[in-house]
């Protein structure tokens, strides 16, 4: 936040114990409260780690409770509170469907079947739970995937990925945690393409849901709600109680979470100097100010300047931008004036998202739907069903 007279080490809890399965030297045992069960940290050493350092350990979730040693007198220990952490818990819940009827009203729930319905209806939909078992190729390939396509929903959002700068390192880790059950994968394969990919940590009856991204090309079918639902689904069946989905509000959060908590931050260090509690106290103050400025999204201006430079240097690098006119036709065109195409083809990508729109509307399986090129007007496409046609204009914006 700014440069720190003394020695100033930051520790981030929930990536160390979730992700790197280590716990700070400082901390003497975490109790996990979900199952009143806690595990002892065989690298606690905390007179050696100390120093004359200030330690800030940040996001420790409130389903745990982290204990401290009593240090000698020369050392202290101030705790504060920031931060939502959003999670599903899911004690007492015997199925998904009870869970749901707690979140949602009748209306919302009929809407989320009819998506899965015609999700299901429109594709070859298979859910897969990659935990204990994957091939090495195969986890190249979905984590390569799911880097697609974050890349191209945040690029749709006008967003930067906050976790960008972390994905290699999360991907050189993850493969053997996945192995040892630390760690699992949920994807959900339209035909062998995956369409949704999210990445979780496992601990005891917890789940923390790390990443999480889906095609935009399917964006009707609201796979972001379905991917939920069916890994609430799981969680129940394997008997997890927490299903994590960390801090940063949104609205899929505030939808699907029934428990929010803030996570605790402690600051510990040697009090040999009376400006180290001052500049502990500063700090804090600094982080409520910048929470304050969060929730009135001041603070989001500069991060705003960043997407618009990175949009602009996307539009440099040619990045297409698709604009469609939709128009329904009660007649096919002459066979001789259109021309068969395959969108699985690269050439027309930009054609899956309106042909998807249409499959949702009209509740048509993909191997129902024809595509046709206009022969006379490279702009001009036909998408036909069984029970309806559209002309699509495309344009480049």
């Amino acid at each position: 936040m700014f440069l720190s007279p003394f020695k100033y080490i930051r520790y981030n809890f929930t990536f160390d114990f979730f992700q790197k399965k280590s716990i700070n030297p400082l901390c003497e045992y975490v109790h996990n409260k979900a199952n009143n069960k806690g595990i002892f940290n065989k690298n606690f050493n905390p007179n050696n780690s100390i120093g004359e350092a200030i330690h800030e350990i940040r996001f420790i979730p409130p389903y745990f409770d982290v204990k401290f040693p009593f240090l000698a007198s020369e050392y202290e220990v101030m705790r504060f509170c920031r931060v939502d952490n959003f999670q599903i818990n899911l004690e007492g819940y015997s199925d998904a469907e009870e869970y749901l009827k707690s979140r949602m009203g009748p209306k919302s729930r009929s809407q989320l079947r009819r998506r899965i319905n015609g999700l299901e209806a429109c594709f070859k939909i298979n859910y897969t739970f990659y935990f204990g078992e994957l091939s090495k190729e195969k986890y190249d390939f979905l984590f390569e995937k799911l880097e697609l396509l974050i890349e191209r929903r945040f690029r749709q959002r006008g967003d930067i990925f906050t976790l960008k700068s972390k994905l290699e390192s999360i991907k050189e880790n993850s493969y053997e945690l996945i192995l040892e059950k630390k760690a699992s994968f949920f994807v959900i394969y339209d035909g062998e393409k995956p369409i949704d990919i999210c990445l979780s940590y496992h601990f005891q009856n917890i789940i923390l849901h790390l990443i999480r991204s889906y095609d935009i090309d399917y964006s009707k079918f609201g796979l972001g709600q379905i991917d939920i639902l069916k890994q609430v689904e799981w969680c129940i069946e394997k008997g997890i109680k927490i299903f994590d989905l960390m801090w940063g509000e949104l609205v899929y959060k505030t939808r699907w979470c029934n428990v929010n908590r803030l996570y605790e931050h402690y600051f510990i260090y040697k009090n040999n100097h009376l400006l180290k509690k001052a500049f502990i106290r500063l700090m804090i103050k600094l982080y409520k100010i910048n929470d304050f400025l969060k929730q009135k999204r001041i603070s989001q201006f500069p991060y705003k300047l960043r997407v618009a430079f990175s949009k602009k240097n996307q539009s440099m690098q040619t990045k297409k931008e698709y604009a469609y006119k939709i128009e329904n036709i009660a007649i096919m065109p002459c066979y001789d004036s259109i021309t068969k195409i395959n969108i699985n083809c690269d050439e027309y990508a930009f054609l899956r998202k309106p042909t998807y729109d249409f499959q949702y509307l009209n509740f048509e399986a993909s191997d129902t739907i024809h595509v046709f090129k206009m022969n006379n007007d490279s702009n001009s496409y036909i998408i036909k069903g069984e029970k309806q046609q559209q002309n699509i204009l495309v344009s480049i914006n």
